[in-house]
């Protein structure tokens, strides 16, 4: 008897499409092996040290931030080109190389789009706030807007829209600023300054017609106690304008929180604050400390990344946790913890942003942990019907050398028709430890 009849005597249809089936979801599975990291360029000391993500044009040019270097050592915008056809280096172009003082120095976080070609960022240090010195920098931090260059010029310019000046109004800049584009008004946070030195939650507002000047505006400043302390995330905006983050620090147990900015009531102006989450952190079998923001589905569940705590044991490595809105009547938002990071091989101390795909999976990077202890790369697949649990696929462990360490997050893009996703890392790399720009391939990520 051959194989193909001793196979359908013993495989009913139902049998056989069950195994078809079985195949095709272990050929959809990522595997780590499969996922490839390609250096695109190794940073050098014109635009050493990235900060945040990258941003992809449409004409599939790389825009990122660069803490340090830039010539006086304040940091640079930088671009990398793809390759021309039969080509392989991308090309590396310095857009602004910040000269310090009152013009801002050591950029932090990722670039934010005007639409218009241009973007605003914001400086850790410089401008004209009175600040202490801090790395040999004065300043209290500015906001920035970089546009293209006027026609016949090859020069970016370079506005300072607000230097902070380190009392009430906060100091040290710390998120990546969210437009609105239909006001053309800027929100951000700081780590520190306010009345009570725990970071605020602020407003940039454009000028009016025939003005100069953008206006700042305070929506909470943090105390450090319940209402949480020192925010590192980017803003976030729902359908009816309302802001959404968290803070490192404060709440119940001090773990940090996860909370709302809503907006004011028809003919006020005060913004309120409202915690949504008092994380518990190490000892509680909770997430603690999120320095990254949080990102939304399509269900109004809010995901984000803690860089401590965890469940199942591992106590002080990070998670990756679900925020679900109030059901049934009830005011409280319920959290729970999708993945804990145990330290090993998975990677640890989750500070970066998330992504998520079209089919729900989350992808980002970790700080550490990995085959080397240099961080990962990760996805996140949402559970299959019938199943509680996500699933965790390692895509990438990094070395240091030559690949880098300390990746900070990643950004679909495509190179022709191929699915990437692209990132940095704010050190390794072979030149003097300046970090890289890197593409992963193979990840399994959906547009």
């Amino acid at each position: 008897m051959s194989a193909k009849s001793v196979l359908h005597s013993q495989c009913s249809r139902r049998e056989l499409l069950t195994v078809a089936l079985v195949i095709s979801m272990l050929l959809a599975v990522v595997h780590p092996s499969l996922c490839k990291e390609i250096i695109l360029y190794d940073q050098q000391i014109n635009a050493a040290n990235p900060q945040g993500t990258l941003t992809v044009g449409n004409d599939g040019v790389l825009y990122g931030v660069a803490s340090q270097g830039g010539g006086g050592g304040y940091g640079a915008i930088f671009t990398l080109t793809p390759p021309a056809k039969g080509q392989t280096d991308w090309t590396e172009t310095i857009l602004y190389a910040f000269p310090g003082g009152t013009d801002g120095g050591y950029p932090y976080n990722s670039l934010t789009p005007d639409g218009q070609g241009g973007f605003f960022g914001i400086t850790d240090q410089g401008g004209t706030g009175s600040c202490p010195i801090f790395y040999g920098e004065a300043g209290c931090g500015t906001v920035y807007h970089l546009t293209p260059p006027a026609q016949g010029s090859t020069n970016w310019i370079h506005t300072v829209l607000y230097s902070f000046q380190g009392g009430t109004d906060g100091n040290a800049a710390s998120g990546q600023l969210l437009l609105d584009s239909a006001t053309g008004v800027l929100y951000g946070d700081t780590f520190i300054g306010g009345a009570y030195g725990a970071g605020t939650v602020f407003a940039l507002t454009p000028p009016a017609q025939g003005q100069t000047n953008w206006t700042e505006t305070l929506l909470h400043t943090f105390t450090g106690g319940s209402d949480g302390g020192y925010p590192l995330c980017n803003l976030i905006e729902d359908a009816s304008g309302n802001l959404y983050g968290t803070t490192y620090a404060g709440g119940y147990v001090g773990s940090g929180t996860a909370f709302e900015m809503s907006r004011p009531p028809q003919g006020e102006t005060n913004w309120t604050e409202t915690v949504l989450y008092s994380f518990q952190g190490v000892g509680y079998g909770d997430a603690g400390n999120p320095w990254a923001g949080l990102v939304p589905d399509g269900s109004g569940n809010l995901f984000g990344a803690a860089t401590t705590g965890g469940s199942s044991g591992y106590e002080n490595d990070g998670a990756i946790f679900e925020l679900s809105p109030p059901s049934g009547g009830g005011t409280a938002w319920t959290e729970k913890i999708l993945y804990s990071f145990t330290g090993g091989k998975d990677g640890a101390v989750a500070d970066n942003a998330l992504i998520l795909d079209s089919e729900g999976a989350i992808y980002s990077t970790t700080q550490a942990g990995g085959s080397w202890n240099y961080g990962t790369a990760f996805r996140l697949a949402p559970p299959v019907a019938g199943q509680p649990a996500w699933t965790f696929n390692l895509l990438y462990s990094f070395r240091g050398s030559p690949d880098g360490w300390e990746a900070l997050g990643l950004t679909p893009g495509k190179v022709g028709k191929k699915v990437v996703l692209f990132g940095v890392t704010t050190n390794g790399g072979t030149d003097d430890n300046d970090g890289t720009v890197f593409e992963l391939t193979n990840t399994g990520y959906a547009f």
